[in-house]
């Protein structure tokens, strides 16, 4: 009786097995038309979905081009067999987050991942021994990348634009050697681009790069144009390159305020702390910012050792990457007067990732200081913004895409246009007041960037506010921009 019970179960497990086979075997042939695959190089991939897994066994390249410019591809995951990745082959896949090298990879070739501004970590597998020429430049968001001691190829400019970046090897080898070096850089350049104004990489366009060209190494004939002025242009493959001599570049100097050729530092300004001040000084532990400054510039005490800092009364503006990873800062006291906090000012400082991880709950869901909103850890669909909010930061609810229902206080008075980046607010209420049929008249023009209080009206920013403000979140291109606008 026990063996005919036996032998039935397994029949209906063989049977449901049966059954799935036909849709297993019709997805699998859905997915394989998605390739094209010669003589085991991908040379072009062609699907819509989110998440590509690259076919094992039978694909040992990612040829170039093979996923330039797609803006659908969120996570890609390479089999051990794919031994190199070519140039180009992941230009400008913007929304391209997560991607998963097989340890069978021996290169990643010349500009192959350049301009995927959503890559925010990378892991590199061992049997890698070189990184081409800007293979991950200007990944924007690009924080955290392992690099192994057997790679002992990287081009001085794989990272060109890089400025979050932190790489994690091991002590005394050639990457070690190499952040080293990238980090010096990085002091030295003159002024960084603002990740928040993108626009379209256009491969056709030449690309403008400042780097030296003595070593390029392209499998592909290239052909050297030079120039009279700065540099000369590369065609490398079917991409002219720019090639800058950026020892011929005027940059500040902080002697002149006019702009001479130096130290590629700002010049001095009393009411504002320059970019870069104190970035990866890590001896800095302390500061009383002077009362003239009303700005502190991008990146000014990044990767430092601040543990304390006072800011001063009539400080208004907080740029990019301000306070970027200052690991050991616990506690910022912002002052009434601040109106400007941009995205990741204070991203990775022990004060707010305190508070984002924390388990103590009786903070509430809002990290506020001086009435400005630094950052929120709720999970609730519905948000009320509480009372006596004057400023909502940069990314202060970035990817908090259950939210659904929005409620802004009539204290809101700015309003950092990537506040809700990654949301999808459907009804946003303010001051009590429903403005949510208001959203699909203004959704009109795709490509709508505003700053949230460009033409506010003078002395808005801590005094008496002579207007209504309201709020709407335009919702567009997978993200949301907050805007402001006058209701008299």
């Amino acid at each position: 009786m026990k063996k005919r019970r036996l032998f039935g179960a397994f029949m209906m497990i063989m049977a449901l097995i049966v059954m799935l086979l036909p849709a297993a075997e019709a997805d699998a042939e859905t997915s394989a038309s998605d390739f094209t695959i010669k003589n085991g190089v991908l040379t072009k991939y062609k699907g819509k979905e989110k998440t590509v897994s690259v076919p094992n066994k039978t694909v040992t390249a990612i040829g170039a081009s093979a996923f330039e410019g797609n803006t659908v591809v969120e996570k890609v995951i390479l089999p051990n067999s794919v031994t190199q990745i070519d140039a180009y082959a992941f230009w400008g896949c913007e929304n391209l987050r997560t991607v998963t090298l097989g340890s069978g990879l021996k290169s990643v070739g010349d500009f192959a991942f350049i301009n995927c501004t959503g890559l925010e970590t990378m892991t590199i597998p061992k049997n890698v021994r070189s990184i081409g020429i800007q293979a991950f430049a200007y990944c924007e968001r690009l924080e955290d990348i392992t690099i192994p001691p057997e790679v002992t190829d990287i081009r001085e400019d794989s990272f060109e634009g890089d400025y979050l970046l932190n790489i994690h090897c091991e002590e005394g080898s050639y990457a070690d050697k190499y952040a080293r070096d990238f980090y010096e850089r990085q002091k030295d350049i003159s002024v960084y681009p603002d990740p928040k104004q993108e626009e379209p990489y256009n491969p056709d366009v030449p690309l403008d790069g400042v780097y030296s060209g003595d070593s390029i190494q392209n499998n592909s004939p290239s052909q050297e144009i030079i120039g009279k002025v700065f540099g000369s242009t590369k065609v490398v493959g079917n991409r002219a390159v720019v090639l800058m001599q950026n020892s011929d570049l005027p940059v500040w100097d902080s002697s002149s305020q006019t702009g001479t050729e130096g130290n590629g530092s700002e010049p001095e300004m009393p009411w504002r702390v320059s970019e870069r001040t104190h970035y990866r000084d890590e001896a800095f532990t302390e500061e009383t910012v002077s009362a003239d400054v009303r700005e502190i510039g991008r990146f000014a005490y990044a990767r430092s050792g601040l543990r304390d800092i006072t800011l001063p009364d009539g400080l208004e503006t907080i740029e990019y990457a301000a306070f970027y990873h200052c690991d050991f800062l616990r506690d910022v006291k912002l002052p009434e007067s601040v109106t400007a906090v941009e995205p990741k000012a204070f991203a990775h400082t022990a004060w707010m990732d305190g508070f984002l991880n924390g388990r103590d709950r009786t903070e509430g869901d809002f990290l506020i200081s001086g009435g400005v909103l630094v950052a929120y850890r709720g999970s609730s669909d519905e948000v009320l913004i509480p009372d006596g909010v004057r400023v909502i930061a940069g990314e202060a609810f970035a990817d908090h895409s259950e939210i659904k229902s929005l409620s802004v206080p009539d204290s809101v008075q700015y309003i950092d246009d990537s506040a809700f980046s990654g949301c999808s607010v459907e009804k946003i209420s303010y001051a009590g007041k429903d403005f949510s049929d208001m959203f699909d008249d203004m959704l009109m023009e795709e490509q709508i960037r505003l700053g949230a209080m460009d033409g506010a009206p003078a002395g808005a920013g801590g005094g008496a506010f002579p207007y209504a403000w309201a709020v709407a979140a335009l919702l567009f291109m997978g993200g949301s921009v907050c805007m402001l606008w006058k209701v008299r």
